[in-house]
């Protein structure tokens, strides 16, 4: 309990729907080999290629982003007459996923998409959308929250003949926010529809918890 004093305490919600403004298109690339070496040097080569291929269209090498970059050991269980499993080493494998970001624009998811399907590199490819002005709406949300608490509070204490008095507290846990939307293609998806894709809208929210003295 804060204090002796009454109190009210509540929870303001803030919600924000964004139309998405960004294209993410997500890649993905193996490499495997005996070699440590020569298993990283494969995947090095095919970001080079990548690049390569969307240096074409105008983008910089820099603007393909490197997200998740693993290395594991790779075997294979094989099953011996007596009904046992023998471990082989077969070498390394190396996964790493990629992200190219730009402006909301068919014409140029076109162009990636295209280049990407000549690739000899021949990448997973996923499509997503996001909203760019992730710290704008995240402080447009938890203004909104806080004037959902404010009202909410105010016709809490009219309704009960008492008065809101100070501000005691805020109780607010910075949660991980979504700024993509559920609206995911894979290439193969996006090609069959013509690139003729208008991405749902993005909806966020998030709330706080305040707390206000009472006076009669």
């Amino acid at each position: 309990m804060i204090n002796q004093e009454p109190y009210i305490q509540v929870k303001g919600v803030g919600r924000v729907k964004r139309t998405p403004d960004t294209i993410e298109v997500s890649l993905y690339i193996k490499a495997k080999d005996p070699s440590y070496s020569e298993a990283v040097e494969n995947a090095a080569k095919q970001v080079q290629l990548i690049q390569s291929n969307i240096t074409s269209l105008g983008f910089k090498k820099e603007d393909l982003k490197t997200r998740n970059f693993d290395i594991d050991q790779d075997y294979e269980d094989t099953r011996t007459k007596d009904g046992d499993y023998i471990r082989h080493f077969l070498g390394y494998k190396v996964t790493q996923s990629l992200s190219l970001s730009f402006p909301f624009d068919m014409k140029k998811l076109d162009g990636v998409i295209s280049v990407l399907a000549m690739s000899i590199v021949n990448p997973e490819v996923n499509i997503g959308f996001k909203i760019s002005d992730e710290d704008g709406v995240k402080k447009e949300i938890l203004e909104k929250a806080t004037k959902d608490a404010f009202e909410k509070a105010n016709i809490l204490c009219k309704a009960s003949n008492v008065k809101l008095g100070k501000l005691l507290s805020i109780d607010y846990s910075w949660s991980e926010v979504c700024f993509e939307s559920d609206d995911k293609f894979t290439a193969c998806e996006a090609g069959s529809a013509n690139f003729d894709m208008q991405p749902d809208d993005i909806r966020i929210s998030d709330t706080v918890a305040f707390t206000w003295e009472l006076r009669q």
